[in-house]
């Protein structure tokens, strides 16, 4: 999934979830409870379902020579000049 429909996503689930809250909490203490018993169910998912493991794919270079951002060894994929190991 990309970042921008990750971000779409985000804030297309966000926002209902944002009125809801405001709604819950303006109806008393049942609904501070329901609030805060939502959060945390949130929260829970969100850690059942991991996080970003951090592998972003091949590690990326600047190259030297005309500055093109480029997978690390090898040769630039623009300009083809040896890059620094």
């Amino acid at each position: 999934m990309t970042r921008e429909s990750e971000l779409m996503l985000s804030a297309l689930l966000g926002i209902p979830a944002i009125v809801v809250g405001v709604v819950l909490l303006t109806l008393g203490p049942i609904g501070w409870f329901l609030a805060a018993f939502l959060g945390i169910a949130v929260l829970g998912v969100t850690a059942l379902r991991g996080g970003d493991d951090g592998d972003d794919g091949p590690e990326r270079v600047n190259c030297p020579r005309c500055g093109s951002r480029t997978d690390a060894g090898g040769n630039c994929d623009y300009c083809e000049d040896p890059l620094p190991e």
